[in-house]
């Protein structure tokens, strides 16, 4: 039986509560992940911050005055309130602020992990019941992989193949 660790992406990369929202934009465009471990000073897992928690952010920061319940309509406003930051300078200050706030702010301190023998069944089980993309897969406590969706799609399209 397939397990988390047959499957999950080795090489993780994280980021701490403290360092700005800004640098894990940066992550995120440097390596194609929308989601990262957020781990202490010790490497151990508090928390997961994702890019749908900056785009609802932001929107809350463009007065929206809520942060929305659902991505999509939460994607379109965010999209559309920094378009307008761009005209309003006030706008773009406010972005510019938000930027500079530790990860902790907009993380979420729900992590939904598993040990790397858990089997893929259940991954996949805590995926649907968690409403997650992504299941960090700790030892000890410490982030040693990541099993996303895009893994399991991965792996069940080999499965199909043959």
């Amino acid at each position: 039986m397939e397990t988390a660790k047959d499957v999950m992406t080795r090489e993780v990369v994280t980021i701490r509560p403290d360092e700005p929202i800004r640098a894990m934009i940066e992550r995120i465009r440097e390596t194609s992940y929308s989601g990262l471990p957020v781990v202490d000073a010790q490497g151990r897992a508090v928390g997961l911050v994702s890019q749908n928690d900056v785009l609802r952010a932001i929107t809350f920061v463009q007065g929206a005055g809520q942060l929305l319940e659902t991505f999509q309509v939460g994607k379109r406003q965010a999209a559309v309130a920094l378009l307008e930051a761009v005209r309003e300078k006030r706008q773009a200050i406010a972005v510019h602020d938000f930027l500079e706030r530790p990860v902790r702010e907009i993380m979420s301190a729900h992590l939904v992990g598993c040990a790397p023998d858990t089997p893929l069944t259940e991954v996949c089980h805590a995926m649907v019941e968690g409403h997650v993309h992504r299941v960090v897969v700790l030892e000890d406590g410490k982030v040693i992989g990541l099993v996303s969706a895009t893994d399991l799609v991965r792996e069940l399209g080999a499965l199909l193949a043959g």
